[in-house]
């Protein structure tokens, strides 16, 4: 969610200053499959594995695209190592827990359904922090919506991530405007 949130606002500040979203058809990413692959391996394993099941071997292929990824576009300015940091942070918290990601237990003050599920390790790939935890800090500590009804959790490797996102748009945008500036100069 806060990914998306951060790629919405890197487009709309790229528009405001002038970008294009033609620029963004026109950015050259290497290996854009990579992340996509990622994405649908965690949602097919979320939505065919029992939970917690192969979890750690699902963390271990997604990351390794991911990973994969970022290395293919290392040479692009500033956004790269925004989603490094943030991808690392999340790999490291996720692998030292057993492939899920601890839920800070503070944030599960809700009744929601999403929360009972988390509770009783219903969600793939979750789990509730807890004194065991390792690199707590690195877990979802930020709640995302009010406490009755929350949208999600994100952790700090999320908000670099999507820093790093944001930032990507915002080149993405910028991209015939850079080519506009050399070609009047």
């Amino acid at each position: 969610m806060i990914l998306l949130v951060c790629a919405f606002l890197g487009t709309l500040l790229g528009l405001i200053f002038g970008g294009s979203l033609r620029g963004i058809g026109q950015y050259a990413l290497r290996g854009i499959w990579l992340p996509i692959a990622a994405f649908v391996l965690k949602a097919g394993a979320a939505a065919l594995l029992e939970p917690q099941s192969g979890a750690m071997v699902v963390c271990l292929v997604q990351y390794i695209l991911l990973f994969v990824f970022l290395l293919l576009n290392y040479r692009r300015p500033v956004w790269p190592l925004f989603a490094f940091v943030g991808t690392l942070m999340n790999f490291l918290v996720i692998a030292c827990n057993g492939g899920c990601m601890p839920v800070a237990p503070s944030l599960l003050t809700g009744a929601g359904e999403r929360v009972t599920q988390l509770m009783n390790g219903q969600i793939y790939a979750y789990c509730v922090a807890t004194e065991a935890t390792h690199l707590p800090y690195l877990a979802d500590i930020i709640r995302i919506g009010s406490a009755a009804n929350p949208l999600g959790y994100a952790s700090i490797g999320d908000i670099v991530l999507s820093v790093g996102v944001g930032i990507l748009c915002w080149q993405m945008t910028q991209l015939n405007v850079k080519q506009t500036v050399c070609a009047e100069a």
